[in-house]
């Protein structure tokens, strides 16, 4: 579940009310050849993220390692604030902040305490977004390709 996590979150990246002018929005699907993914790696996941200056939706879905469904999603505000996470069992908040246009900070907790860093880039192209992550203490990369 782990990149599972920094799937969702990343894809926290890209509502209905949200503008689809910023480089995070979008439909964004997870790209295991690329990266450095540590296990457990998901088989699949797609990511649907809606994102304007000031709001973030994130909504995530795909089969883990053990040929299992999984989904989560979360609404936050880039104001380093700790909002709610559904859908997995390992996280329960989440919290970002704007870096500029093209970067996001990410922090997941379970029960007050930090599970997981994330660094969210978008391509200048808007076509790919990389995450760097920091979870239970491995690194790793992760690499989402814009459907």
């Amino acid at each position: 579940m782990r990149l599972s996590r920094v799937l969702l979150i990343i894809l926290t990246l890209s509502t209905s009310l949200l503008a689809a002018d910023s480089p995070f929005s979008g439909t964004w699907k997870f790209n295991p050849a690329k990266g450095h993914n540590t296990p457990p790696v998901p088989k699949s996941q797609t990511v649907t993220i809606a994102a304007d200056k000031e709001n973030f939706k994130f909504s995530s879905e795909g089969i883990d390692e053990k040929d299992q469904p999984f989904k989560g999603s979360y609404e936050a505000k880039f104001d380093g604030k700790d909002y709610p996470f559904t859908g997995d069992p390992t996280i329960d908040t989440v919290s970002l902040r704007r870096v500029n246009d093209h970067e996001i900070k990410i922090t997941t907790k379970k029960a007050g305490k930090v599970v997981a860093d994330l660094d969210v880039v978008v391509s200048k192209d808007g076509k790919t977004t990389m995450v760097n992550y920091t979870d239970k203490g491995e690194k790793g990369t992760s690499v989402y390709d814009k459907q």
